[in-house]
């Protein structure tokens, strides 16, 4: 595509919205935890163990069905289609995630509340996987070919869009309903909420044409029966092992926002209202951050974009976090307002070339198979940072006190050498026509 076409913003418009919804709802996880934690977790388990254990069954569960996901429906956006996949994992995605405030408390039914809310986050997990396996692909076929690096990060902005917005709404939330009625029942009015956004997407999708790459892809026979069972012979399998580390140290970088934040920030001394207000100026900052990253890609390339932010992340990762636990701890708004700005960026900024690098990365008829699993394995090591987290916690409580900001600032180096040394080993991808059919015709 070399032009703004009205179905191109309409699948960007789509793809904003359903990304936004995956982030929105791990929000609620991480920033309800408390109230969840009261309402479905045994009550046995308490302090930072109660938190992690909850945010494992909230989080864990959730990306380790994503990988899962990824497979079935990217398989499905690779051989159906991109548009009539996409209309199913909307409807999956944003039932079982308002079924969960549906769910009995451990009160009620003892530790079946737990596994309730474990299955559902599992299986809403699946729907995700197949939401940006064939979501980034689809906004990244219309895109006009020049600023194919914006769209990428336009998209993936929408994720830190719905930290915001999600935070946003559960300080509305406690803010109108107050604490008590928040752990009563108002934590499960907000998963309620994403109901809207995903109709919409669902509208927009129904309406917007299969991408033109795909349908010449189809009308040519350049089609497999399994793709994804081709991302594991070469040379598919070198792409695909690269784009694994890569996403892996992403992933890393990710959560050390996600699932630290809220965190960080109570036991430093604010409330869960006052949390939620700078996680999602976080959020917004991270938006602007990704968008800004994609965009520059489109002149400085994919691969340099990838290794300045490696290296800027690893220099400032430590003092940022150090800066916003101590400005919450003094309730120093000002300081606050510049973490909430550094830690928003550096966890969020490469993340605005994922769409757009991994589309490039993977040939037409394998796009949506390798995008969305290449794109999931990042969890497999990663999602059970809360995990980690117990005994690095001990590890480091000389340095952090019990608060776990430097556990977190640790994840965040991690992630940057993980992800620099994949960028760096990795191929420039700017120029790729995306009407690729044979892995031949491009060394990746």
């Amino acid at each position: 595509m070399e032009s703004w076409t009205r179905e191109a913003k309409l699948a960007l418009t789509s793809q904003f919205l359903g990304f936004m919804l995956d982030a929105y709802d791990l929000l609620f996880v991480s920033a309800l935890t408390p109230y969840i934690e009261k309402n479905l977790v045994p009550p046995g388990l308490t302090g930072l163990v109660g938190y992690f254990v909850t945010l494992a069954l909230g989080l864990g569960l959730t990306l380790i069905g994503r990988p899962l996901g990824s497979a079935i429906f990217g398989n499905f956006g690779d051989v159906w289609g991109r548009r009539r996949t996409l209309m199913i994992t909307i409807i999956g995605f944003s039932v079982f995630s308002a079924l969960i405030g549906l769910l009995p408390t451990y009160a009620a039914i003892g530790i079946a509340a737990s596994i309730l809310y474990a299955v559902l986050r599992f299986i809403e997990g699946i729907f995700v996987g197949g939401e940006y396996a064939v979501g980034h692909p689809f906004a990244i076929e219309y895109a006009p070919s020049k600023w194919r690096g914006l769209v990428s990060g336009i998209a993936q902005g929408a994720f830190s869009w719905g930290t915001a917005i999600g935070a946003g709404i559960v300080y509305l939330f406690i803010s109108v309903l107050g604490d008590k009625a928040m752990s009563d029942y108002g934590w499960r009015l907000v998963f309620f909420t994403g109901l809207i956004p995903a109709a919409v997407a669902f509208i927009i999708r129904y309406l917007v044409p299969e991408t033109p790459v795909f349908r010449k892809a189809l009308s040519e026979r350049k089609l497999e029966r399994i793709p994804f069972f081709s991302l594991f012979r070469p040379p598919t399998l070198y792409t695909f092992l690269n784009v694994f580390v890569l996403m892996t140290g992403l992933f890393f970088s990710s959560y050390s926002l996600f699932d630290f934040a809220t965190g960080i920030l109570t036991k430093a001394g604010l409330s869960t209202q006052e949390a939620s207000l700078y996680y999602s100026l976080a959020g917004v900052f991270a938006a602007i951050a990704a968008t800004l990253w994609g965009l520059s890609s489109d002149f400085i390339g994919r691969k340099k974009a990838f290794l300045i932010a490696a290296i800027v992340t690893i220099i400032l990762a430590t003092p940022s976090f150090y800066l916003w636990y101590n400005a919450a701890k003094a309730n120093d708004v000002g300081l606050l307002f510049l973490g909430s700005f550094l830690i928003g960026w550096l966890t969020q900024w490469p993340w605005g070339l994922v769409p757009v690098y991994l589309s490039e990365r993977f040939i037409t008829k394998r796009r949506a198979s390798g995008v969305g699993f290449g794109y999931s394995s990042g969890v497999f090591i990663s999602a059970w940072m809360p995990i980690y987290s117990i005994p690095l916690s001990a590890y480091f409580a000389g340095i952090e006190g019990g608060d776990p900001w430097f556990v977190a600032a640790f994840f965040l180096i991690l992630a940057a050498v993980i992800y620099g040394i994949a960028a760096l080993i990795g191929p420039e991808t700017r120029t790729v026509d995306l009407y690729w059919t044979e892995e031949s015709e491009k060394i990746r």
